[in-house]
């Protein structure tokens, strides 16, 4: 008799087993890393204002790329002309979150330098946005150089 309890016990433990690695397949759906779902090149308008003044410039390109499953680096659009035109600026670390065609980027600060025609410049962003319905929405302000008054900006592009 306790020969049967035991043969019953581990025939439990095994049945117990099986299930439970079955249970753990590999058929369930995959999800996408929510860096990997928003990354790409937008083209579409943005409206700059400064001091009130609102510029609206056609056919620039935000570009997204991811650094990790939660973090994308952004590339802002060039835009302006002559002495008023700014380079397109990156911002390298924007933490990313959300799911199922619904993503937001934390607001997020960056001071950064770049070169332009030889002369190194500072420049510092705000930015945040959503990826939500197929439509980009990011809105930022750059202090840029010695400017004093911050550019703001938004940027809305449909996929």
């Amino acid at each position: 008799m306790k020969k049967f309890k035991t043969m019953m016990a581990m025939m439990l433990a095994l049945v117990s087993m099986c299930v439970a690695f079955s249970s753990c397949s590999s058929d369930e759906d995959e999800t996408v890393a929510a860096a990997k779902e928003i990354a790409g090149s937008y083209t579409s308008s943005l409206d700059m204002t400064v001091m009130g003044e609102t510029s609206t410039y056609d056919h620039v390109t935000m570009k997204i790329e991811a650094v990790d499953d939660a973090t994308v680096k952004v590339t802002l659009p060039a835009c302006g002309e002559g002495m008023m035109a700014l380079p397109a600026l990156v911002v390298p670390a924007v933490k990313v979150s959300g799911s199922n065609g619904a993503y937001a980027f934390a607001q997020e600060n960056y001071a950064g330098t770049v070169t332009v025609k030889g002369a190194e410049k500072n420049y510092t962003v705000t930015l945040q946005g959503t990826l939500k319905d197929k439509t980009l929405t990011v809105n930022y302000s750059i202090q840029y150089g010695k400017m004093p008054m911050p550019m703001i900006a938004k940027f809305v592009c449909t996929r």
